[in-house]
């Protein structure tokens, strides 16, 4: 009966080890793959250009989208501008902050010509609940083009005044604490 299990256990090691030795295995390996770091937007069989974008975007990467693609959709497929890159959505309801203040998105988009063999540069700047500038919705992207996403806020009056009044009160308290234990 050992025996009997033996040659089980046996012959599973040796299904497990076989095809590891064999061509298939090495056939398998030089098969080109997609890089899993490239996010495939495009459904397959549709021609597809690879675009990078960088900066205040919710999700950052390399993205293969269909051809003509503009900067407002890869905008859009990027999750729009975000603080950090993040979670927190400039102008969120839930921080008051965002909701006064009224950031500017500068996008930028870097191509290299190779007939001039220059990188070229475009630029678009707006303020988040404004339209779009013009040139920016009807930008046709090309394959390995680079966008970037820059989000500038200026202070608000109402953030001078936040910031006086926590301050006020972190001194009147600090006063407080050393007058009743040190006076």
């Amino acid at each position: 009966m050992k025996l009997f299990f033996f040659k089980i256990i046996a012959l599973f090691i040796l299904l497990a080890v076989l095809p590891a030795h064999n061509g298939f295995a090495q056939i398998q390996q030089e098969v080109p793959q997609f890089r899993s770091d490239i996010v495939r937007l495009a459904p397959t069989g549709v021609l597809a250009d690879t675009i990078n974008v960088w900066g205040a975007v919710t999700q950052r990467g390399r993205f293969m989208v269909p051809r003509g693609t503009t900067v407002v959709q890869m905008l859009s497929y990027t999750g729009g501008p975000g603080v950090g890159g993040g979670a927190t959505r400039i102008g969120d309801a839930r921080s008051i902050y965002g909701y006064y203040a009224r950031p500017q998105v500068e996008v930028y988009l870097h191509r290299y010509d190779e007939d001039q063999q220059e990188e070229k540069l475009e630029r678009w700047v707006y303020r988040l609940r404004e339209p779009f500038p013009a040139g920016m919705r009807d930008y046709q992207l090309q394959n390995g083009e680079y966008v970037t996403v820059l989000i500038r806020t200026r202070p608000t009056t109402l953030q001078y005044v936040l910031f006086g009044i926590t301050t006020l009160g972190s001194l009147a308290g600090g006063y407080f604490l050393v007058e009743r234990f040190f006076l």
